[in-house]
Formats: structure tokens, sequence, C-alpha cells
């Protein structure tokens, strides 16, 4: 019933975070994450399984269809094409890890699948992904006009500056613009911080290669989780709270 419906905000809040006044601990979200990692890792690896399970879908169809094995004859009419397909196919799986990271983050464990359902109803969340894959080419590209370290400069700074744009379109329902917009604002705020966090997970993806990427059953699930509880400082989480608790997978989706 919508009267046994009432809300409550875990975390911190836009408004501390752009004054300045969020404390982050790093080595506190850290253990947070990885405790938390320890029982939620399954259902964050469904999402790592359908990316990769995608990945071999596209490199089959380039090989048996076009006869490419190799992205480096692609034209550039068609490795364009190939992007924009990629972003739509891939947005609504990487969104619910990010989403899955933040229901964590508040104790809440729903289905991968019941996410994946919402995400995947919403046009806006591709093309917010769209948006945000131009704007990176496009720094890249005039960064790159001055100098080549300019250009992967650019790259980096636009990709982790907007790290919490889609993030903030679902569980805060805020505009495209302006989820890319507050996302930039709390990131010049904690730069420091945040910096750190998406250099360490750079390079931990870089060491897990060395196994055979056997490393990311760990990485990645920690990673989701930490970026969960950062976006929980940072923002705040609205969560539904149903007086009968009828469904287990009540989760940020207040709707």
């Amino acid at each position: 019933m919508e009267e046994q419906k009432q809300f409550k905000i875990q975390g911190g809040s836009l408004e501390k975070s752009l004054k300045g006044e969020t404390q982050l601990d790093l080595k506190a979200i850290a253990e947070e994450a990885w405790n938390l990692s320890k029982n939620t890792k399954t259902v964050v690896l469904h999402g790592v399984l359908l990316l990769f399970f995608i990945a071999i879908v596209f490199a089959w169809v380039l090989q048996s269809w076009f006869g490419i094995s190799d992205l480096s004859v692609v034209p550039q009419s068609m490795m364009i094409s190939l992007k924009v397909a990629g972003i739509i196919v891939t947005t609504p799986i990487i969104a619910t890890m990010f989403l899955l990271g933040i229901s964590h983050s508040v104790g809440i464990k729903p289905r991968f699948s019941s996410i994946l359902k919402n995400v995947m109803g919403s046009i806006l969340v591709i093309l917010l992904a769209l948006l945000l894959a131009a704007m990176s080419d496009v720094g890249s590209f005039v960064g790159s006009q001055i100098s080549v370290l300019l250009g992967v400069a650019m790259l980096f700074y636009v990709n982790l500056a907007t790290g919490f744009s889609i993030m903030l379109l679902i569980e805060k329902r805020l505009a495209p613009s302006q989820s890319v917009i507050q996302s930039l604002k709390v990131f010049h705020k904690y730069w420091m911080p945040l910096s750190v966090f998406y250099l360490v997970y750079y390079l931990c993806l870089f060491l897990g290669a060395l196994s055979l990427g056997f490393a990311y059953i760990w990485i990645i699930p920690f990673f989701i989780n930490m970026k969960g509880i950062l976006y929980r400082e940072l923002f705040g989480v609205k969560v539904l709270n149903v007086k009968s608790q009828s469904n287990p997978d009540e989760s940020i989706f207040h709707a």
C-alpha cells in the first residue's frame, strides 16, 4: 500500500559534498567494500559474465560476417558504428552493476535481473552513456591536437569526473545534463581521493590481467561495492521502506 511506504536517506548528501563537508576515509571504505564483497561477489559477477559473453559475440560477428580479426584494419565509419552498438548493448549491464554497488552499500541484496529490468526500461541511461562517450572522444581529440599526453589526460579526466553520472541519473532521477554537472562538481571537490580510487582500480585491472583474468573474480566486485559506498557517502541514497517487507527485492528503485 502506498501509505505504508516511507523513505529515508542513508549516507551523505549532495548539498554537503558540494560544500566540501563530506569526509572520505578511503581505508575505512575499502575495508567495508571488501567485507561486502565476501557475500555479494556472485551477483556482481553475473554482469561480468554477461559483458564477457557480449565481447565474444561481437568478436564472432566481426570475424564471421565481415572477415575482420584485427580491429586496426576496421574502417573509421564501421568503428564508430561498433562503438555505438557496444554502448547500447553494454550500458544497461554496467549501470546495473553500479546500482548493485549502491544497493549493497545500504544493506540491500537485490537480484541482478531485478535491477537490470528497471535499467533497461530507461532510454535516458543509454543516451547519457552515448553523451559521456562523445565527451571523452571530443576531450581526447582536442587535447591530442596539443600533445598526445594531454589527449590521454583529457580522456582520463572526463571518464573520472563524470564517473557518477549514470548513478545520479537513475538513483537521484536528475536530468542527464544535471547528472553530468553534479558529478563534475563533486569530483572537483574531492579530486584527490577519487583520483586515488580510480588509479588504484586501473592498476588492479592491469595486474589482474597478469593472472589471466582470474583475479577479476575479487577485484571487480570489490571496486563495484567500493564505488557504491563512495556514492552513498558523497550523495546519499534514498531507500524505500515497506512495512510489510513482502518483497526482498525492494531496493533503491523507489518508483
